[in-house]
């Protein structure tokens, strides 16, 4: 498993609106080999804290729909210094409630 989080600098509506495209281009609320996806609002803008089943789904996802949608959505320079820093982390365990009754 790999698990990441993201502080983001821009509004909650900025993140409303690409997970909406988001959606209809994947035509789903969770991306295939995304595990976890949660966004708490941060002072400054939001933080997007997500675990998927490996490094490269969450890489591929990021390439072939994230960073599409947020030059759709935000424009050319909102992709052109790359995404925000991350800060990868050290998951023990994901307890989720479809793994509720059974043995992770």
């Amino acid at each position: 498993m790999y698990a990441h989080q993201m502080d983001v600098e821009r509004p909650l509506e900025m993140y409303d609106a690409v997970h909406a495209e988001v959606n209809k281009r994947i035509g789903q609320n969770i991306a295939d080999g995304s595990l976890m996806h949660m966004v708490t609002k941060t002072a400054t803008g939001f933080r997007v804290t997500e675990v998927w089943e490996s490094h490269e789904a969450a890489d591929r996802f990021g390439d072939e729909v994230m960073r599409p949608v947020i030059e759709i959505v935000a424009g050319p320079d909102a992709v052109a210094d790359g995404p925000p820093p991350s800060d990868e982390l050290d998951l023990h365990a994901l307890l989720t409630a479809s793994t509720s009754n059974s043995s992770v």
